[in-house]
Parts: structure tokens; C-alpha cells; sequence
């Protein structure tokens, strides 16, 4: 039986991943830190490994050098799990030997469709290539090639080249597009050809969000052409009417194509939906087992980091006597950096007492280093009655503007986590309570 061994100091997020790996029957291991993840694989032999970059102890990172260091675990299957997924991270993942990175807060189907590939169940090609001649400088362990572009797709590029790498090589491309323009793309060296057509097939593993764009609009420049160039042969060989029902039926195309990249579209919004209902299903269950304050609050920044994708935020909680917010815990803060907020007029005012969540319209790529200035504010209400803030500073995967799946995600977090609040609140309130009626009742009984 293939098993899987999930890696994570975060015992949310391991029961998030099983969760993903559910009903497909897979043994599933677990581990809570390197140190654990080095003896399980000793012992276990697991068929792959999903592993967290960050921990305590030895790292992710760390993990994986040692592993790609002995001969025995050379080539069984790494996937990182980073919480940012910016370049230089992936980068050090590639580096260390893994094969592929994912990034929290982790998409379902991707993270099946990466263990399928690596475990070699995935038979074709699951992505469109196209034909394209495109210069692509290679940096690789020092070595540079200059090669040039047979095919791509949104998952990897074909390059002809004498001068080929191993299989599994990370690699910097630098794709030189039309109009001089460049982007980066890191990937990893999946196969190399020999002979006809001598060359290395090379699979993407971080494009960045400008770069998937100009990737798309790439490939769709080479369907248009090839669509043209097989205009251009049914012009030299058929007749005028036979032209003019060609370009019909092109036209219907391209109608359809348009229909599909909506319908696309649309999936893709169902499928962040559908995952982010799951990862708070989980993240509910373990908020509303927890009734001791203080776990609460370390589940919620659990949760706003690995689920929602928070860098930077604060939690802030009310206090309606003195009309101000105060720091209760968060991420990116130093200890005292962050003041006491007075609610008065503006957004401050109407998240606190009116109950309405605030999203900085633009950009929010760059986030905020102003606690004054988040870039969502979602209050933390319970029967109308606020309780706090859950503000929001910096992503870790930036975005150009939040999205609708973004308001959702945050304003059902933020009632899930305005319910623990409160019920732990009202317990510990009564535990202080018992414990002063029970120190009252020693001392009456002695």
C-alpha cells in the first residue's frame, strides 16, 4: 500500500491534509517535527513526503538536504509546504532537493494532483501545449545555456538543446517573450530527449502571478497562430465557399473557447470555495473543542496563518467602557509595538460598533506596517454584541485586490472565531467563579 507521510508542527493543518487524502487509500502517516519525520521514514518507508518548510527543531528544509544526502531516500518524493511561497523560499526548497512546493493555505486538487504526478499515476499530459519559438536562458548549479523553445503549456516548456541537464536538476529560466519582454520561472528538469528533436522537457514549479499571465497569454498567441497557419492551408486548397465556412466554424471557436475560459472560471471560484468550506470545517471543530482561552486565541493565529494566508495581523479585542482596541495577540508585531486604538469616527468605529467589515479598495500586494492602516478589518461579533477585530496587515501570497471568495473566507473565520472567544470567555468566567465558591466552602467547612 502506497503510504504518505505529512509532515507539520501545526496539528491543525495535518488533520486539514488527511482530511484532503481521505477515501483514496492511502496509509497515512504523520509527524510533528523533523526530528519525528527522519525516524517515521527510517521505519516506515513512506512512498512520499509532505513537508512543512518552517518548524521548530530541524527543518523542512534541513529534512529534505539530509534525505537527498543518502542514497536510500534519494529519489522518494518531496513536496514542500511553504506558508508564503515567495521566490526565494521555493527557491531554497529546490535547492534542498525537493520536487514540487505548495502553499498554504493548501487547494485541495492541486495537492492531489502533485502526489498523483510524482507518484507516476498521472499517464498524459494534463495541460494544452502549443508550438512556440522562444529564446529561454537556463542557469542551473552555475552552468548558463542560451536554447530556444519548442512547445509549452501552463505546466512546463519543451527546449531543443545539445547540452542537456539530469533529470531533476532545479533550473532558473529566463524567458525572453515578444517585445524583448522577460519573465523568471523556476522549475525542475522532468525529462531529457535524445536524438530527433535533442533537447530537455522542463516542468514549472513557481511562476510568479505576472508570470502565469504572460505564460497564458503566450500559449494563447500560439493557438491563434496554429489556428491561422491551418487557415492559411485550406485557403491554398479549398474554394471560396469552403474559406468562408472555415471561418465560420473558427469564429464558433473562438465563441466556445471564450464560453469555456468563463465556465473555467467559474469552477475555479467554486473549487476555492469548496476547499475553503473544508478548511473551516477543520478549523471550526478544533476552535470548538478548546474551551481555555488562551489555546483559543493560539488556534485562531494557527488558522488566520496557514488558512487564510495572513502574514501580518493583530487580534484586538473591545473594551466598550474605554471605547478602544487592545493588542490581545497576532503575528509581525513586536511586543509593545502595537498601541491602544481609540473607536471614534471612521472605519475603526464602524467595524467595532457597527459591525462591518472594512477591505482597502486597490491593491493590496504590499500590505501595511501601520497598525492604524490594516488592510481588512472583519469584526468579531455575537449576538450583535462586538467583541473584537481580526485585522489584517500583509498576505502571504500577494494579490492584486481582494476577491469575493476572500470576503467570504474571512467574515465565516471571523464567526467561528468570535464564538470560541466568547464561549471561552463564559467558561473561564465560571471556573473562577467555582473556584471561589470551593475556596469558601474549605474554608467554612474547617
Amino acid at each position: 500500500m502506497i503510504k504518505i507521510l505529512l509532515v507539520d508542527d501545526v496539528e491543525l493543518f495535518l488533520e486539514l491534509e488527511k482530511s484532503f487524502l481521505d477515501g483514496m487509500g492511502y496509509e497515512i502517516l504523520t509527524a510533528r517535527s523533523g526530528e519525528e519525520a527522519l525516524e517515521v521514514i527510517a521505519e516506515q518507508e513512506p512512498s512520499l513526503v509532505l513537508l512543512d518548510l518552517y518548524m521548530k527543531g530541524i527543518s523542512g528544509e534541513e529534512v529534505c538536504r539530509r534525505l537527498r544526502a543518502d542514497e536510500r531516500w534519494r529519489k522518494l518524493p518531496v513536496i514542500m509546504v511553504t506558508a508564503a511561497g515567495k521566490e526565494e523560499q521555493v527557491r531554497r526548497c529546490l535547492e534542498a532537493g525537493c520536487d514540487d512546493y505548495l502553499t498554504k493555505p493548501i487547494s485541495k486538487n492541486l495537492l492531489i494532483e502533485k502526489i498523483l504526478r510524482l507518484l507516476g499515476k498521472v499517464r498524459s499530459r494534463t495541460a494544452e501545449r502549443v508550438p512556440v519559438k522562444l529564446n529561454v536562458q537556463i542557469q542551473s548549479g552555475g552552468r548558463s545555456l542560451e536554447v530556444c523553445a519548442q512547445d509549452i503549456s501552463r505546466n512546463g516548456i519543451y527546449v531543443q538543446s545539445r547540452t542537456v541537464l539530469e533529470p531533476g536538476a532545479a533550473v532558473e529560466l529566463g524567458l525572453v517573450l515578444p517585445g524583448a519582454h522577460k519573465i523568471s520561472v523556476l522549475g525542475k528538469v522532468k525529462r531529457v530527449q535524445r536524438g530527433d528533436r535533442e533537447g530537455m522537457g522542463i516542468y514549472f514549479v513557481h511562476p510568479e502571478n505576472e508570470g502565469v499571465a504572460a505564460l497564458q497569454s503566450l500559449i494563447e498567441d500560439g493557438r491563434r497562430q496554429a489556428a491561422g497557419e491551418h487557415q492559411d492551408m485550406a485557403d491554398d486548397r479549398a474554394q471560396a465557399e469552403l474559406v468562408a465556412e472555415n471561418q465560420r466554424l473558427l469564429t464558433r471557436i473562438k465563441e466556445l473557447e471564450e464560453e469555456n475560459r468563463e465556465f473555467a472560471g467559474q469552477l475555479i471560484e467554486i473549487e476555492q470555495v469548496n476547499n475553503n468550506l473544508t478548511n473551516l470545517y477543520i478549523a471550526s471543530s478544533r476552535l470548538h473543542s478548546e474551551l481555555d482561552h488562551d489555546k483559543v486565541k493560539d488556534i485562531i493565529k494557527e488558522v488566520v496563518i496557514n488558512f487564510v494566508g495572513a502574514e501580518k495581523f493583530a487580534l484586538l479585542m473591545y473594551d466598550e467602557s474605554q471605547g478602544v482596541l487592545n493588542f490581545e495577540t497576532g503575528e509581525g508585531f513586536e511586543a509593545g509595538e502595537f498601541p491602544s486604538l481609540e473607536v471614534e469616527d471612521g472605519f475603526w468605529n464602524q467595524v467595532a460598533r457597527g459591525g462591518e467589515s472594512y477591505y482597502h479598495e486597490g491593491s493590496v500586494g504590499e500590505g501595511s506596517d501601520d497598525p492604524a492602516a490594516p488592510v481588512a478589518a472583519i469584526p468579531l461579533r455575537i449576538h450583535d454584541h462586538s467583541l473584537g477585530i481580526l485585522a489584517i496587515y500583509r498576505l502571504f501570497v500577494q494579490k492584486e485586490r481582494f476577491e469575493p471568495v476572500d470576503y467570504q473566507l474571512f467574515s465565516m473565520m471571523a464567526e467561528h472565531a468570535a464564538t470560541a472567544l466568547f464561549s471561552s470567555t463564559l467558561y473561564g468566567a465560571s471556573e473562577r467563579k467555582r473556584q471561589t465558591y470551593r475556596g469558601l466552602m474549605d474554608l467554612l467547612l474547617k
